[in-house]
Formats: C-alpha cells, structure tokens, sequence
C-alpha cells in the first residue's frame, strides 16, 4: 500500500488487526483484499497543534530517512504488503513530487526523522496522506499531532475541506481521525 496516492497508516497507534487473506494467485501465492473508505472534515477543525517534538517541512535529503519510515511503520500491520527499500523509495519520490509541502511535515528526535504527515491533494480536495510513524514511537501522540499540525496549517490558509483515506479495519487510524471531527464519507473509489 506504499504507493497509492491517498493512504493512511496506522498513525500513531500500533495496529495489530489483520485482514484474512482471500483467494489464491496465479502463482500459487494468497492475496489480500483490501478495501478503503474515505473520511472528509468540513469545515476544518483545528486545534491547538503542539507537537511533542520538533517539525519541518519535508525535502528530498530526508528521502532515505523517510521511506526508511515508512517501511518500518507499515511492517506488520494492515497496510502491510511485503513491499522492499525499493518500493519505499520510489513511494517517497512520487510523494516528495506531489505534496503540498507547506502543509506537510516530519517530525524530529534529535537528528532521527521519526514521524511524517504530507498533505496532497485529488480532485480539488486536500487529503493528509500519509501519516507515519516509526514502530518504535508509536502510542506516543506523534501521529495526532503531525494530523493536528496539518489541519493548523490547512485552515490558516483558508483551505475549507480536508479528507483521508483509510484501509478498513485499519481501527488505530480509524479512531484518530473520526476522533480529530472527520466523518466516514462510505467507500473509496
């Protein structure tokens, strides 16, 4: 799931609930079949956007720091395809050529890039996607925060609407972002 356009991980809260595997390939290996649904919030409403570490923007230097991330982040939960360093990076180009990067940031401990949050947007609308954290900070707000910090960011600059897409039975993220106010919208398309 490294390389759709719109996608949530778990956030900041350790998903363990796992989709059963479906049918058979063609070569002999089991598929997962994953469905989305899509989450709006309007209008945007943000809160105060502390966040428990330092934030930037994201650049192209953080690139191996950042699909490092989001490999690990993704490993053993739902959104977790089997995918390699390879198809990290190339998600992290694709992102780092799409987002909207004065809405988008990653998160800092020290010098180590520990959390990200990119905002994009798809047919007019304004979606956080994704939002990772590293496994070994996760439960600790980071997730939240960085979605607070966007929402902040978005509704200084007068932006009315944002979404998010989640992998169903994703519950961690689930509850993140019905808890920030966005509202289950149905199935994504």
């Amino acid at each position: 799931m490294l390389t759709h356009l719109v996608e949530i991980t778990c956030g900041d809260i350790e998903c363990s609930d796992r989709l059963p595997r479906s049918s058979d390939d063609a070569d002999g290996s089991e598929q997962v079949t994953r469905t989305r649904s899509e989450y709006r919030m309007s209008p945007i409403q943000a809160t105060a956007a502390s966040a428990p570490l330092p934030t930037i923007h994201p650049d192209e230097q953080q690139r191996d720091s950042l699909a490092a991330v989001m490999l690990d982040a993704y490993r053993n939960t739902i959104d977790d395809e089997g995918e390699s360093l390879d198809d990290a990076l190339s998600a992290i180009d694709y992102y780092l050529a799409s987002i909207v990067r004065p809405h988008s940031y990653v998160m800092l401990e020290g010098s180590d890039l520990v959390a990200f949050a990119f905002v994009v947007v798809v047919n007019d609308v304004h979606y956080i996607d994704p939002v990772v954290v590293a496994s070994t900070r996760k439960r600790l707000g980071f997730g939240g925060a960085l979605v607070r910090r966007c929402l902040g960011s978005l509704a200084d600059a007068g932006v009315f609407e944002v979404g998010a897409t989640i992998t169903d039975g994703n519950v961690a993220s689930e509850r993140l972002f019905i808890g920030l106010g966005f509202d289950r919208l149905g199935s994504w398309s």
